[in-house]
C-alpha cells in the first residue's frame, strides 16, 4: 500500500470513530424519544446532552446545546403528546400559495384564496 492511501486509510478510522459516536448518540436521543413518559426523562435527556456536550464533534456540541435551550418544549411534547406540527404544515402551503401567487391585489382576497385551497370548504351544490 502506497503511503497516501495508509495516510487516508488512518484518517477514515479517525472519522469512523466520529461517525460512530454521532450514530449512537442520535440512536440514544431516538430511544429516550420513544420512551414512555416519566418523570426519569429529564435525567436520561441531560445524560444524552452531556454526552453530546464532551464528545470531539463540534456539531454535535451544537446540537446539545439547542436541545438544552429547548428541552422544557421537549419534555412537554413527550409528557402530553402533542405537537404543532399540522400548524406549521399549513403555514409552509400558505406560504407556498403566496409564492406561486405573486401578490394578492388586497388581503381580503388572500384570506379568500387560503380559505379556497386550504380551508376544506364543501364545493358542492
Amino acid at each position: 500500500m502506497t503511503e497516501s492511501r495508509q495516510e487516508k486509510l488512518i484518517w477514515l478510522r479517525a472519522q469512523m470513530k466520529l461517525t460512530s459516536l454521532c450514530w449512537a448518540l442520535k440512536e440514544l436521543a431516538k430511544d429516550i424519544w420513544s420512551r414512555p413518559w416519566s418523570e426519569e426523562r429529564r435525567n436520561d435527556w441531560q445524560r444524552c446532552l452531556s454526552l453530546a456536550a464532551n464528545s470531539d464533534v463540534p456539531m454535535m456540541k451544537n446540537v446539545a446545546k439547542t436541545i438544552g435551550k429547548r428541552l422544557y418544549g421537549i419534555l412537554n411534547a413527550m409528557r402530553h403528546g402533542v405537537s404543532n406540527g399540522n400548524a406549521e404544515a399549513l403555514n409552509s402551503k400558505i406560504r407556498l400559495l403566496r409564492i406561486k401567487a405573486k401578490g394578492y391585489r388586497n388581503r381580503e382576497r388572500f384570506k379568500l384564496g387560503v380559505m379556497f385551497h386550504y380551508g376544506k370548504l364543501n364545493m358542492a351544490f
